[in-house]
């Protein structure tokens, strides 16, 4: 087992994944709601585009896999403090040395590129993780990992 120091996201943090950060953009108020835009925008291969509800619980933060897909991916983690893998896969091999494992805030976007090592984030506390994902359909092929990575 590997140890892996947990960091908190910021946009330069992670090669590979575009952040923006809950309150990076004022919202706009207008009578009964607040509308919070976006400055990130994801360039995808297809307009086929769909997307889904992932809601993740509290587990020790020890990742057995990493995942890449060949097209983009936006999150939109809605509550919960989630803890997330990431790390290069050049070809087509995980890259053990290049692995991070982040904490990402509720209200935080993120792009993650094409290619990009990740896998399905686990829940810090006891509040699980909530998250809107959207992409194309698409494959996940899952590489097993030569060791587990724990953060701490």
């Amino acid at each position: 087992m590997k140890k892996i120091k947990i960091q908190d996201l910021s946009p330069t943090l992670v090669h590979g994944v575009d952040v923006q950060l809950p309150k990076a953009v004022a919202p706009y108020r207008e009578g009964n709601f607040e509308w919070f835009a976006s400055s990130l925008q994801v360039q995808l291969q297809t307009n086929a585009v769909s997307g889904g509800f992932l809601k993740a619980w509290h587990q020790v933060p020890a990742f057995r896999e990493v995942e890449t897909h060949v097209d983009a991916e936006m999150f939109h983690f809605v509550s919960g403090v989630a803890l997330m893998l990431f790390m290069d896969v050049p070809d087509g091999l995980p890259d053990i040395d290049s692995a991070q494992i982040v904490r990402i805030q509720p209200g935080t976007q993120i792009i993650i590129s094409p290619g990009k090592g990740h896998f399905v984030p686990v829940a810090e506390g006891d509040a699980p993780v909530e998250l809107i994902v959207v992409s194309p359909r698409m494959e996940a092929p899952r590489m097993t990992l030569p060791q587990v990575l724990e953060g701490e």
